[in-house]
């Protein structure tokens, strides 16, 4: 299990994450987190159950990856609705990863998801995400640094066009500078 700190700079909260993968042979996912506020004492979380079909078997140590296609169930809390069970949607998703120069230093990854409501038959969620990543390994005697930037692409039920947000992270072994959705946070992987 992943757990970090997530220090909010604007709102001054500390927030402790959870996240879970687990992967049972032939292709079936299992993946959760949820994101515990210390001040409001909130909890959000998400999962998602799903089959995984990939184009090719993965190669260690190298930049790109197989095409990633996923299909399964979504369940995700509310903030119009506390306490209350969400119901299940049906989940899709994509993913591919492409290396830019030789080896896997620099890397660009794209994905794209959509939830859906089965009983109201319209979607709930149509995300995306691109960026493009490097990797500094041996940055100083003890620390590799990794640089993420890219856009965030999201496109509400109601809403006429997407709209995307830019995003960047620098991340040093456990410790990661992040601005994603205007605002700045601090993290560190426990």
């Amino acid at each position: 299990m992943d757990t970090s700190f997530h220090y909010d700079l604007a709102e001054k909260n500390l927030n402790f994450k959870l996240r879970e993968r687990l992967v049972v042979p032939p292709g079936i996912e299992l993946k959760g987190k949820g994101l515990f506020n210390t001040v409001s004492g909130n909890l959000n979380y998400s999962g998602t159950l799903r089959g995984v079909l990939k184009t090719r078997p993965e190669v260690k140590d190298e930049g790109s990856l197989p095409w990633k296609f996923g299909g399964g169930v979504h369940v995700a809390s509310s903030e119009d609705q506390p306490g209350k069970l969400p119901a299940p949607q049906l989940h899709a998703s994509v993913k591919k990863v492409v290396s830019l120069l030789e080896g896997p230093r620099t890397v660009l990854s794209s994905k794209a998801w959509v939830n859906v409501d089965p009983k109201a038959q319209k979607f709930t969620d149509r995300k995306g995400s691109i960026k493009i990543s490097h990797k500094w390994m041996g940055f100083t005697q003890r620390q590799d640094l990794k640089l993420s930037a890219g856009l965030d692409v999201s496109w509400p039920t109601k809403a006429n066009e997407p709209t995307s947000t830019p995003f960047l992270q620098v991340r040093e072994n456990n410790w990661a500078l992040n601005y994603r959705n205007k605002h700045w946070f601090c993290t560190y992987d426990l």
